[in-house]
């Protein structure tokens, strides 16, 4: 019985384990608020032409997990993305949400009031389902650089 007991309390242990790993998995705000500083400061100092190709690599220095860069006009026309490089030369200014945010509008508003958040929802690729996605974004000079990440529901 014993026996029995301790199985059962490792196997407790393991699911426990696993949890918090995929918990740990996922991206904080804080570093997607972090690597939009970065990007910012990289268009800063190399200029737009170079620091939007090196945003829209998907192996760039500007993309970690599911976290990536992307770079928007004041006309929300996307410059660069780091996580669907598709949209590069598209307006995305009716990119509407689920339930009918406009969530580029939201983002490019909070940015031009000096930075911050704004939640929309999403299709994760990781998971591939809709969530809340909490965006990050902040002006440099006249382009929006914005990034974000997922809360589970």
């Amino acid at each position: 019985m014993t026996k029995l007991i301790r199985i059962m309390m490792l196997a407790m242990l393991a699911v426990g384990f696993a949890g918090a790993a995929c918990a740990q998995e996922r991206a904080t705000l804080e570093q997607a608020k972090t690597m939009v500083k970065k990007a910012r400061a990289y268009i800063k100092e190399v200029g737009a032409e170079k620091a939007y190709a090196e945003i829209s690599n998907p192996k760039g220095k500007f993309v970690d997990h599911e976290i990536y860069i992307y770079v928007y006009d004041k006309n929300l026309n996307n410059l660069a993305h780091g996580g669907n490089q598709k949209l590069i030369g598209k307006n995305l200014a009716d990119l509407r949400d689920t339930d009918g945010v406009y969530l580029n509008k939201g983002l490019l508003d909070v940015a031009q009031k000096g930075g911050g958040t704004f939640k929309f929802k999403f299709l994760n690729p990781a998971t591939k389902t809709i969530e809340v996605k909490t965006g990050y974004a902040e002006m440099e000079g006249d382009v929006m650089v914005g990034s974000g990440v997922y809360a589970a529901q």
